[in-house]
């Protein structure tokens, strides 16, 4: 981190003082604050796209400040707008995970102290328009976290025209005004949202407002304009349609600008812009559509390009025009941003974020770490060195080698695409690293990668059937992955596990001889965040004869057990008899719970060796 000098600290104190100045008066500045969602590192023009038409926020960033490290708390929806609300990291937020999208589900807790909170409390007209997926209780919508407006959907995405919750079944509509369920059946939703926004301008534009426009693009269903597809239409899929959307953010933010405009409110007005997290790989995506650029790594994943994200802010006359800003911040940090802006000082002790107008005027880190945490997956950076734990990369853009790469060290300064795995050969800046993400208030013991360790089974070798056949992505080295005495590791992209997915699975094993087998076990994996889920029991049945062997026991699951967060369990029965021939069967959840966000979805079951011994 750079000295701060004299000189330049009465600058940063001159600078304050004027901003402050201007805040206070009876024209405080309105604030408009846009989240897009599933947004690519460098899906705008001026990060870099050039595919793209997006005049409109170039234009925000060419006379604004546009930051080129400027990270998303988390890399999935719920924990990255929890951070943004609360100005503290997802966990401190109460908030790790995506919450449910079923309604009556909470989410954040009600306890937590919102933006719109602390500027409701200072005078100021707050609302919300479009997605929340922050929860579906009565105390945790947004009415009940500080908004006095709210128009949009609860849950995590919904169709544009049928606004009928997207995910799975049982379709459910999904659309409210003021906590009340309102019918716009075939209206687009980005057309929507903008229509009661302008109307919240104008509605407001005597007194100080604050508008979280949250809009929900380019997250699927990815549903274009017909304009924005014509436009597209020599682009391939799904880019075409992810492009389409990234218009139809880039205009509905023209719209709004223009708004302001008319209204004589946009000098007063500081806009916010920024993605919760990267692009999403997922199916309902058609796997892919948005581009990280150099970075690797997507939504869901610690690697850059699902956590480093586009974000701009302007405020004509007011803030610098024109400026690239290098410094490392993260979202949690317009909270005391916005504070100081705004002429508040009594926010809580509890904020992880730092106000970003010193960042502004003088290009000075704040931060002398981040911690990131997402189920088993962790990350901590420090200057240029970021260290991961368990690291996912849905991207695909390079291979995560199992063991070796469970700890990842990357020197951001040489390599932005995070390509080179340097743990061997800085194994002291590894354990540095370490020791300071466990210094962190949320890290636990069990973060810290297991190694794939080697173990002796008298199954080695022998004859093994799986009916059904695992998925094709989650196949290991076929069935006779299960009893190559090797266990998997956290990452169950380590071709160590075989996943199954939304069925119950029987695996047959011929020892080819009769000895005697003291006992089996079963190693399955359990991470609730990735929909993979414990079996329901586990029976087995052994015998010399394959005909006629009997049953050796069956293990039930503790019902408690499904709600953890991460765990590895081993089922374990005693044989204690000649045998030559084992079916195992396992009983899947099938579908997940109802407790769960993805309730109705497919749930995984992913097995690792099975130890005759």
């Amino acid at each position: 981190m750079r000295k701060i000098t004299k000189q330049s600290s009465i600058f940063i104190i001159t600078f304050l003082l004027l901003l402050l100045g201007s805040c206070k008066n009876t024209d405080r500045p309105n604030i408009l604050l846009i989240y897009s969602d599933d947004q690519g590192s460098i899906d705008l023009n001026c990060y870099g796209a050039e595919d793209l038409h997006t005049p409109n926020l170039d234009l925000l960033a060419n006379n604004g400040i546009r930051f080129t490290q400027f990270y998303a708390g988390s890399s999935v929806c719920s924990p990255s707008r929890a951070a943004l609300l609360t100005g503290m990291s997802p966990q401190a937020a109460g908030l790790p995970g995506n919450t449910s999208s079923q309604p009556g589900h909470p989410g954040m807790p009600s306890e937590r102290f919102t933006i719109a909170e602390m500027l409701k409390e200072a005078g100021y007209v707050t609302g919300h328009v479009g997605k929340w997926h922050l929860g579906y209780s009565d105390d945790t919508r947004p009415l009940a976290q500080g908004f006095d407006y709210s128009f949009g959907h609860m849950g995590g995405c919904i169709d544009n025209y049928s606004h009928f919750f997207y995910w799975n079944g049982p379709n459910r509509h999904d659309l409210w005004e003021n906590g009340v369920e309102i019918n716009r059946e075939g209206q687009y939703f980005p057309d929507l949202m903008v229509e009661h926004a302008k109307k919240f301008f104008k509605d407001h534009k005597t007194e100080p407002f604050f508008l979280y426009f949250a809009i929900n693009l380019p997250h699927y269903p990815l549903q274009p304009t017909e304009k924005w597809r014509a436009h597209y239409a020599n682009l391939e899929m799904p880019r075409r349609d992810y492009a389409g959307f990234i218009s139809v953010i880039d205009e509905s933010v023209g719209k709004l600008v223009k708004s302001l405009e008319s209204l004589g409110l946009r000098d007063q007005t500081l806009i916010i812009f920024q993605s919760d997290q990267g692009h999403s790989c997922e199916t309902r995506a058609f796997k892919g559509g948005g581009n990280a650029g150099p970075y690797r790594g997507a939504k869901s994943s610690l690697f850059e390009g699902g956590i480093r994200v586009p974000a701009i802010l302007n405020w004509p006359d007011q803030l610098p025009s024109g400026q690239v800003n290098d410094v490392a911040c993260i979202n949690y940090d317009w909270f005391p941003t916005i504070a100081e802006v705004c002429g508040i000082d009594n926010i809580p002790s509890t904020i992880e974020g730092h106000s970003l107008l010193p960042v502004i005027s003088n290009q000075e880190a704040q931060h002398e770490s981040f911690h990131w945490k997402l189920g088993k997956q962790w990350a901590v950076r420090q200057g240029k060195w970021k260290l991961l734990g368990n690291p996912n990369d849905p991207s695909g853009k390079f291979p995560i080698n199992g063991e070796k790469d469970q700890l990842f060290l990357v020197n951001l300064d040489n390599d932005q695409s995070e390509q080179y795995n340097l743990a061997e050969q800085h194994p002291q800046i590894v354990h540095e690293l370490i020791d300071l993400y466990m210094k962190w208030e949320y890290a636990n013991k069990n973060d810290i990668p297991e190694t794939m360790t080697s173990i002796q089974n008298i199954a080695a070798g022998a004859n093994i059937t799986i009916s059904p056949a695992p998925n094709s992505k989650y196949s290991g080295e076929g069935p006779q992955t299960l009893i190559n005495e090797l266990r998997g590791s956290v990452n169950f992209n380590d071709k160590q596990w075989l996943g199954f997915e939304g069925t119950d699975v029987v695996c047959q094993i011929d020892l080819q001889n009769s000895i005697h087998v003291n006992s089996i076990s079963i190693r399955i994996l359990h991470d609730a965040g990735s929909w993979i889920f414990l079996p329901k029991s586990v029976q087995v049945a052994a015998g010399i004869n394959i005909k006629t062997m009997e049953n050796v026991g069956i293990i039930e699951t503790p019902t408690d057990l499904f709600k953890q967060d991460f765990l590895f369990k081993e089922y374990i029965l005693p044989v204690n008899q000649k045998t030559q021939y084992f079916n195992i069967k396992l009983n899947s959840l099938i579908q997940c719970p109802d407790w769960h966000p993805g309730k109705g979805g497919k749930a995984w079951l992913f097995i690792d060796e099975i130890i005759i011994q």
